[in-house]
């Protein structure tokens, strides 16, 4: 789960952005308006390079999140040519979901997730310091990857029995990182990558960044 950066200049909906600093500003409850719903998604999957922020996996085409694809501090869904808006196989996040009543449109409580990682997780809560977004955060602080099994675990380093218990647990029933179908198509895709090395293919890393790093490392 790798650290996503969410600040300028990486915000594109602008005016998305203005309107929703202003209610916080003048701490208005957010309305339940949909005005900025694409210009939000878009511009998180544009942050996130198309991945789930959690298990990385890919759910958007490039071509939806494209810089093309904003006009005067909008998404604009005219442009595109190839594709449609629902090309996507994610749901928006709200990291806290006890902020969704007061700041439903906060952007700091945001992020793109798997549908289907999104319904298992429901509202269970995240610990705070696993929030990708968080200038401290780094996923070497609090994860290992076992390359054999090609298993998340928790930092080995890590001396509190209960922190690495907790860490394990959002693991398995909160991130869903070693979930089996993403586990499966996180070790094939590493697997594909190490093959095209070893014979002087052209390959491309668009997915399981964190994973291909560390199991990359001496390879690349």
């Amino acid at each position: 789960m790798r650290k996503i950066n969410k600040n300028s200049p990486n915000i594109l909906s602008k005016k998305y952005k203005d309107w929703v600093t202003d209610l916080e500003a003048n701490n208005i409850k957010h309305p339940l308006s949909r005005t900025y719903y694409d210009d939000v998604v878009m511009n998180l999957y544009k942050c996130q390079e198309g991945v789930c922020a959690y298990t990385e996996k890919y759910i958007c085409v490039e071509e939806l999140y494209d810089s093309k694809n904003w006009v005067n501090d909008r998404y604009v869904i005219a442009n595109l040519k190839n594709c449609k808006r629902t090309d996507h196989c994610g749901e928006l996040e709200h990291f806290d979901p006890n902020q969704k009543k007061e700041k439903y449109w906060l952007w700091e409580n945001f992020f793109m997730i798997d549908s289907t990682i999104n319904s298992r997780k429901c509202n269970n809560d995240i610990v705070p310091y696993l929030k990708p977004d968080l200038e401290e955060y780094t996923p070497e602080k609090y994860f290992d990857y076992d390359e054999i099994t090609h298993r998340f675990v928790p930092n080995t380093d890590i001396e509190d029995d209960n922190q690495k218990l907790e860490i394990q647990n959002m693991i398995d029933s909160v991130l869903f990182l070693n979930h089996g179908v993403i586990l499966n198509e996180r070790r094939n895709f590493i697997n594909d990558v190490k093959l095209k090395i070893k014979n002087g293919f052209e390959y491309k890393i668009d997915r399981y960044y964190t994973s291909v790093n560390w199991c990359l490392t001496e390879t690349i």
